[in-house]
This record gives C-alpha cells, sequence and structure tokens, in this order.
C-alpha cells in the first residue's frame, strides 16, 4: 500500500469513519517527483506575479532599486574666504524616485533652494535632504547614521553660491567618506576611500 493512502486511512480512522476523501500528503524537497517540483515552481511564479500586479507587495518592496548610501562620515570644510567671506547654505540631497532624478539633476542650487520645500511637500517618499550653513573657516564632520536610509537612485550636494553657475555636484560613490569643500565662490566634493 502506498504512503499516501495508508495516510488517507488514518485520517479516516481518526475522523470517526466520516465518508471524507483525504488528498495525500504533498512531498517537498528531494522527495518530491520532478512533476511536483515543476509544479511548485510553477506555483510559486504565479503567486510572485499575482502580488506584483496586484499591488499587495509590490515588486520594488520585493526587490528594492538603486544602492544603499553607506558613507563612513561626510565632512563639510569652508575655506576662510568661503563666499566672499560669507556663511554658506549646503544641502545634501537623497533622491529614491528614477523619475524625480532627472527632474533634479537639471535644478541649478538657486531654484533647488527656491523650490526644495515644494518638492519635498509634494514627493514626501521619494525625495529626502540634509542641510547645514557653514561660516568661513568653519569644518563639519557628519556621522554616518545621520546619513543612512531608503535606497536612492541618487544624491546630490547643492551650494548656495549668490554667482552665476549650477553650483550642483552629483555624488556617484556612496562608500568611504565623503568631502564637500567649500572654496571662495565654488565648491567641490571627493569620494575617499
Amino acid at each position: 500500500m502506498t504512503h499516501w493512502r495508508r495516510y488517507a486511512r488514518q485520517l479516516l480512522f481518526e475522523c470517526g469513519g466520516a465518508t471524507l476523501r483525504a488528498s495525500p500528503r504533498p512531498r517537498v524537497g528531494m522527495f518530491a517527483s520532478r512533476g511536483e517540483r515543476a509544479s511548485l515552481r510553477r506555483w510559486a511564479a504565479g503567486l510572485l506575479t499575482v502580488l506584483c500586479f496586484a499591488g499587495l507587495a509590490g515588486c520594488s518592496m520585493l526587490f528594492p532599486s538603486g544602492e544603499k548610501v553607506k558613507w563612513d562620515e561626510l565632512t563639510l570644510a569652508a575655506s576662510d574666504d568661503a563666499n566672499n567671506d560669507s556663511p554658506v547654505a549646503v544641502d545634501v540631497v537623497f533622491v529614491t524616485d528614477q523619475a524625480l532624478l532627472a527632474r533634479v539633476a537639471e535644478l541649478p542650487a538657486s531654484k533647488w533652494f527656491a523650490v526644495r520645500d515644494d518638492l519635498t511637500g509634494t514627493f514626501p517618499g521619494a525625495i529626502r535632504y540634509q542641510s547645514w550653513e557653514l561660516v568661513p573657516g568653519q569644518r563639519l564632520v557628519v556621522p554616518k547614521d545621520k546619513l543612512r536610509g531608503p535606497r536612492v537612485a541618487g544624491v546630490f550636494v547643492f551650494a548656495d553660491y549668490p554667482g552665476p553657475g549650477a553650483h550642483r555636484v552629483r555624488v556617484e560613490r556612496f562608500d568611504g567618506r565623503l568631502v564637500v569643500q567649500l572654496g571662495g565662490n565654488a565648491f567641490s566634493v571627493s569620494s575617499v576611500k
């Protein structure tokens, strides 16, 4: 007598002889037949497809895109003549949405500082930023726990210089240390391993 028939008889006996049909206990792992394994794979693939299309657990939640920011620290250093001897505002902007990334990449710093509150209010889950204002000669070290967050599509640094120019830098590396050097009329961003 096969294993599933014994299982069915035992189930009938435990139910007091009631007439019900017991299905065989499914085998899993290496004991399953080739057909059962293929059936299980089709079922899992179908379930994943349904979840993605139904939006119950979007594919972006199951397989998030973007990169994790893993900087050890962020160093902001203003030279003695930074911004023509005036304080300068600096924003580090974390963008998680790919479509919004292109929009932010086109903004010069003057426009960013004018519309940042509107953008973050309109797209609260897609963009966040950290702000600082440095006076000439100041050096500030930001620890890594202030910089961590969800995966990002891109990161930008904006410095609010009054002169013409974009005053925007896109950050390409998300590990090591990030150093922002603020000069008289411009700034630079470098990643140090």
